[in-house]
């Protein structure tokens, strides 16, 4: 191979690993992120040191430049301008519309934040939306009175443990955030301990597990 067929070999690869490298800070910033599972928090559903794919646009498409809820979500819809107009496609207000909230039990990664400011990425089931009464009895949730039907596959029924608080004080979750819990729940600091989740800290639901390899599922 000569000098300039060899110098335009290199060229052609750096390119390739450039392009490919650009795109993929485009999409971990934009659209997934791969989250390593910490902790048994979540067990039995998801268990230490799985990995799984959040999608990071399921609630909107986030700019990862900004932390504050109102600006990161820089793409939210796009409008139709022929709505209502007597032709095709007038019956859509918006032709993207990514303004969807996070639904009860939805797996959801989030970010917190330690006392020194250091973040930290954690994973929960939301439980509680927003302006519900929530409490426990017994270990059984109730929400605004009645009981809820778990019916998601990691559910247990810890109605009989008593090695964690098995009674929480009805509360009222305020707007914009929600009461999240582990699916371990004896083993699971969630808004029992620390409060509600604000949701401009949410990064997006849980989509796929992608490790181990044996256990690929949706989530």
């Amino acid at each position: 191979m000569d000098k300039e067929k060899l110098n335009k070999w290199f060229r052609e690869w750096a390119e390739t690993l450039i392009v490919a490298f650009v795109l993929a800070i485009f999409i971990r910033s934009f659209f997934l992120q791969v989250f390593w599972i910490p902790s048994g928090s979540m067990e039995p559903t998801l268990n230490i040191n799985d990995r799984l794919i959040v999608n990071k646009i399921a609630y909107g498409i986030q700019n990862p430049f900004f932390e504050s809820y109102k600006e990161k979500i820089f793409f939210y819809i796009i409008p139709n301008p022929l709505y209502r107009h007597p032709i095709l496609t007038s019956d859509k207000q918006y032709f993207i519309d990514f303004h969807k909230e996070p639904k009860r039990f939805d797996v959801v990664v989030f970010k917190t934040y330690d006392y020194d400011g250091n973040r930290k990425d954690l994973i929960k089931r939301i439980i509680g939306l927003p302006g519900e009464t929530l409490e426990v009895k017994k270990g059984i949730v109730y929400i605004n009175g009645k009981k809820l039907n778990e019916t998601h596959l990691g559910y247990n029924n810890y109605s009989n443990i008593n090695a964690f608080p098995a009674n929480f004080d009805s509360v009222v979750i305020p707007q914009e955030s929600y009461f999240v819990m582990g699916d371990n729940r004896p083993n699971s600091a969630d808004s029992r301990y620390w409060g509600f989740l604000p949701k401009q800290e949410i990064i997006g639901p849980a989509l796929f597990k992608i490790w181990p390899v044996w256990q690929l599922s949706f989530i």
